[in-house]
């Protein structure tokens, strides 16, 4: 059966061409990363395709099985990673684990409640302008520490100021639902809300990313991680129009 599923996926790729996702041998696009022409083929969809495939491989306990010190050999002098994205700083939301890409794939921003602020955007400024990199996700979480702070008005100096980047959230879900910060679906739809408002923050606030995305050279989507069943739901996906909804 692997034998064949090989066959068909060398006759795909003759039929369709030089594919970032054409392989002869799958383990080798863990083992050699992404290269600097396949970075460049890659298309916004494709690369949104390889995270959503990788999530499904950590929802089904197939993680792949990595050579780490080839990868990192092979990655030590250069990096062509296709995604940029911006999650949460709690513990248990690791985008390289949760995506199943190991080492030099894609760019990863954290901080508490994944609020976007300059030195984020400056950051995947650099990831897409510069770097190459094909889509950037703003990923929450379920269960967020940071977004219940916000809802409950917690916190004394720099971490009552960045949970102030969530109240926006908080007045949106608290206004339609008027529900408790302390019920976790509460909690939840906050932080949905807030991936949505930083989403369209992104666009707003980075000239250089709102040209990209005109241009369809790079996607912006929105995703929440569910803790307990690991699955990542990209629920939202940025088009210029939306940012006045």
């Amino acid at each position: 059966m692997k034998k064949l599923m090989l066959t068909l996926s060398l006759l795909i790729c003759s039929a369709i061409g030089t594919s970032p996702l054409c392989y002869a041998d799958p383990s080798q696009m863990v083992l050699k990363g992404f290269t600097e022409q396949q970075q460049q083929d890659i298309t916004p969809q494709q690369a949104l395709t390889l995270l959503k495939e990788g999530n499904q491989r950590f929802t089904n306990d197939q993680l792949r099985n990595y050579d780490f010190a080839s990868i990192r050999k092979k990655t030590a002098d250069s990096q062509f990673p296709f995604a940029v994205v911006l999650t949460c700083l709690d513990s248990r939301s690791s985008p390289d684990i949760v995506f199943d890409q190991g080492i030099g794939k894609i760019f990863i921003g954290r901080v508490a409640g994944n609020v976007v602020n300059t030195d984020l955007l400056g950051s995947m400024e650099f990831a897409t302008g510069l770097a190459g990199a094909k889509l950037i996700v703003v990923m929450g979480h379920t269960s967020c520490g940071a977004v219940a702070g916000a809802c409950a008005g917690a916190g004394t100096d720099n971490l009552k100021k960045l949970l102030s980047n969530i109240q926006p959230a908080v007045n949106t879900v608290q206004q339609a639902k008027k529900g408790s910060c302390e019920d976790m679906k509460t909690v939840n739809a906050i932080a949905k809300q807030n991936v949505i408002n930083q989403v369209k923050k992104v666009y707003q606030d980075s000239p250089v990313i709102k040209r990209l995305i005109d241009k369809h050279q790079v996607l912006l989507v929105g995703a929440m991680h569910n803790l307990a069943t690991g699955n990542v739901d990209f629920f939202y996906q940025f088009k210029p129009a939306a940012i006045t909804s």
